[in-house]
């Protein structure tokens, strides 16, 4: 497993925390992209209240990986780079996911229909609908025999939630 880097880098007024990430296909590599997300926040100050969507979207994702495009790949690992610029107005972080898996475009899932009650609704679709609306910007590319996942969101809390 390759160890996280970090580095800052300054330039146009910009302040950008950058971290990087080999992590195992695994619910340990789920628990280490984490817990590189919450330091990079916790170096910057940064309220639970405007962080948690990026958490749970990381998450989420991860989760994903780990339990249906590396099923079965024992030394499957997922590249996470993680980006944050605190300095901006709002803060604004940058989540982005490599994986050698499978090609899937989560994005091009049908939207749960949520209206059908528990027992009605199909198994599945929810992870990625609830991402969708907690994250500002996501998009899917195939390239190279990889899948690559990137999240953005603009750390603001979200209407009628209260500030931490």
């Amino acid at each position: 497993m390759m160890p996280s880097t970090f580095s800052s880098v300054a330039g146009s007024g910009m302040s950008l925390e950058t971290r990087r990430l080999s992590v195992p296909a695994s619910d340990e590599g789920v628990r280490e992209a984490l817990d590189a997300l919450a330091a990079l926040f916790a170096a910057a100050s940064l309220s639970k209240a405007v962080t948690w969507p990026v958490e749970v979207s990381l998450d989420e994702v991860l989760a994903n990986v780990v339990h249906h495009g590396a099923r079965g790949k024992a030394d499957a690992t997922v590249e996470v780079e993680i980006a944050l610029d605190a300095s901006a107005e709002p803060p604004a972080c940058e989540v982005v996911l490599t994986d050698d898996g499978p090609a899937f475009d989560p994005l091009s899932a049908a939207e749960p229909d949520t209206a059908l009650g528990v027992e009605e609704r199909p198994i599945g679709g929810l992870g990625v609908a609830l991402v969708r609306r907690l994250m500002d910007e996501v998009v899917y590319e195939r390239a190279g025999g990889t899948n690559r996942l990137r999240l953005r969101r603009r750390l603001v809390a979200i209407e009628g939630q209260e500030g931490g």
